[in-house]
């Protein structure tokens, strides 16, 4: 399977603890985004884009764009320092275990609104 890694940017309103994610995916035409989970995972804040395909879609194009924000949840700010983003096709199973689309961030590479 091809990887499809997502591009996304990271803002913040100047003096407030508001973190919002907007990510661009690059996905195949027959998936669907099913849930976007996240949490604190030791060292770095996860946000896991979940999708699923749907196996009954003909005539569709083979690749496209879908743009999601994401309101991050964190308790403490300081679980931003790192974000790691996993768009997973859960319907396909890799041969080889590497891991779907990844992109990492961090709070000082946001933008303010």
């Amino acid at each position: 399977m091809k990887l499809y890694y997502p591009y996304f940017n990271l803002f913040y309103p100047k003096g407030t603890t508001n973190y919002r994610l907007e990510v661009l995916v690059k996905m195949p035409g027959v998936c669907y985004k099913e849930a976007i989970e996240q949490k604190f995972i030791e060292d770095y804040w996860e946000v896991r884009i979940k999708l699923r395909e749907k196996k009954d879609l003909i005539d569709v194009a083979p690749e496209k764009l879908e743009e999601f924000t994401i309101e991050l949840t964190p308790k403490k700010v300081d679980e931003l320092e790192k974000i790691k983003i996993i768009v997973k096709n859960y319907d396909n199973t890799l041969k080889n275990g590497d891991p779907d689309g990844e992109g990492q961030t961090g709070r000082g590479s946001g933008e303010e609104d």
